[in-house]
Formats: structure tokens, C-alpha cells, sequence
């Protein structure tokens, strides 16, 4: 086992840092002895490949936020995804152009595409979205540009070092602070962050639930909830990822098979779950 890219204080000499890259590595063998092809080194693939180079403007980033948001508080992947690939929900929020979304009124569009967004299950989801593009506006008149905003914080998008680590929750946490302060619904919080970072090519994870409780069954963390435990689990993963030389979205996708997660549980035999 090399340690080569850890510090000291994060060290392999620590049995509990130890013990949790025995386990990670046991979740990739079981799986990879049941992964189903080529469905899952396609999706491997993708994961491996994202990088922040997507976002090429606010309006990508509305458009993320928005995804995001669809696919929250258990809306059916499947429902949402069908929704989606059909279009409508950039014709309901005007292609996601910042202004004009702001300036929507919630009512008129759940009068007019409530019936073909439903997917996302919850009609207070769509006020989250026209907040979501007031709290760019005004990011955008402070720092030119939420993209701006993010090169400002210097979140190393791919880490390759315990230093990195370091910048990476410096940078996250000054970037959290500013959501806060801009009142940004959902990303103001530390797992729907961490979900959007993830989602753009940073390497880190999303906490959730069913990463949660993966980690705490191979005694990563002591209990699924709370800030300090989601955040450990995601930085006992990207040291591990510096050290295996894979990245954390990868073991991000690991942890979703292994816990059940239904969007992913096609990617493995069936009996894997037997």
C-alpha cells in the first residue's frame, strides 16, 4: 500500500485510515466481480472524464442547479430523467438564461407546465429554481460571474496531493459562506454543494444517505448524519483516491451500487443483491 502522496497528519500509519482503504478496496472487488458490461465501464468512463471545463457560462450553471434540483428529495431518477430528455423543462424556465428566469413568477409556470414537469414532485421546487437564478444575479453584480466566483475560491478541481485536500475545504468553505450570504437555496448547504462540485468534474462525492450508510456499515463514521461525519467520509475518500490513483467520483459510483441506489443497480448482475 503506498502513502506516498498523504502528510503526516492524515497517515498511513493510522490504523482507522488504513482500515477504510481495506474496506473501499473490498467494495470495488465485489463489485467489479458482478459489473455488468458494457454498461458499467461506460458509466465508469463518464465519471472519470468530467472536468469543470463544462461550465462555460452562468447559464450552464442555472442549468445544473436546476437538474439538481429535479432530481432531489426522492423524485423517481427514472420519472425525471424522461422529463428531461424531452425538453420541456428548458422551454418552462427559458433555456435557463439567468435574467429572465429571475423573473418568473412560480404561479404562472405551475399553471402552464405543472402537468409535464410533475416528475420532480414537489411545486415548491420551481420557486427553488427562480431563487436560484436571483441569487446568480446577484452574485453576478458582486463578482462578475458565478463562474468567477468559483475560480476566486481555488478549488483545485483534481487533486493530487493532501495539500490539495487542504485547498479543496478551504476554498469549499469560502464558497459556501458567499451561498449563504446570497440566501441560494439548496447549494448553501454542505452535501448539495458537494453534489453540484461532483457534478461538474471537482473531485469530491456526494454524502447521502446511501453513501452514508455504506460508510457506516464498514465503520467510517459513527453515525450517517451530521455535517462532521459527511464531510469525513468525503475526505477519507478523495485521500484515498490520491493514493489509488483513482477519483473519487468513481468511488462515489462504487458506493451506489453497493448501497442499492436504484439509478445504478442495472450496472451489476442481479445477484450481486441475491
Amino acid at each position: 500500500m503506498s502513502y506516498a502522496n498523504i502528510t503526516d497528519d492524515a497517515q498511513m500509519g493510522n490504523t482507522e485510515l488504513n482500515q477504510t482503504f481495506e474496506y473501499i478496496d473490498l467494495i470495488r472487488r465485489k463489485i467489479n466481480a458482478a459489473r455488468k458490461e458494457p454498461e458499467f465501464s461506460e458509466r465508469l468512463s463518464e465519471r472519470a472524464q468530467r472536468t469543470p471545463a463544462s461550465l462555460q457560462s452562468d447559464r450552464d450553471v442555472l442549468r445544473i442547479f436546476a437538474r439538481l434540483i429535479a432530481y432531489s428529495q426522492n423524485a423517481k431518477a427514472t420519472l425525471v430523467s424522461g422529463m428531461l430528455s424531452k425538453g420541456i423543462f428548458e422551454t418552462a424556465f427559458r433555456n435557463f438564461e439567468v435574467e429572465q428566469v429571475r423573473m418568473m413568477k412560480p404561479a404562472a409556470v405551475e399553471a402552464m407546465y405543472w402537468d409535464a414537469i410533475s416528475a420532480i414532485r414537489f411545486k415548491r421546487k420551481i420557486r427553488a429554481i427562480i431563487s436560484s437564478a436571483e441569487s446568480l444575479s446577484s452574485i453576478q453584480a458582486k463578482y462578475g460571474s458565478f463562474i468567477e466566483l468559483l475560480e476566486r475560491t481555488d478549488i483545485p478541481p483534481i487533486l493530487r496531493s493532501a495539500a490539495d485536500v487542504e485547498r479543496f475545504w478551504q476554498g469549499f468553505d469560502n464558497l459556501l459562506l458567499v451561498l449563504k450570504k446570497e440566501k441560494m437555496p439548496f447549494f448553501k448547504c454542505t452535501t448539495s454543494l458537494l453534489h453540484f462540485l461532483l457534478s461538474v468534474g471537482y473531485d469530491c462525492i456526494k454524502p447521502d444517505i446511501i453513501v452514508m450508510r455504506v460508510a457506516k456499515k464498514g465503520n467510517m463514521v459513527p453515525s450517517e448524519t451530521g455535517d462532521e461525519n459527511r464531510r469525513k467520509v468525503v475526505k477519507d475518500i478523495q485521500f484515498y483516491s490520491i493514493d489509488r490513483q483513482i477519483r473519487p467520483s468513481v468511488v462515489d459510483l462504487y458506493f451506489l451500487i453497493y448501497g442499492g441506489q436504484t439509478g445504478v443497480t442495472h450496472l451489476v448482475h442481479p445477484w450481486f443483491y441475491a
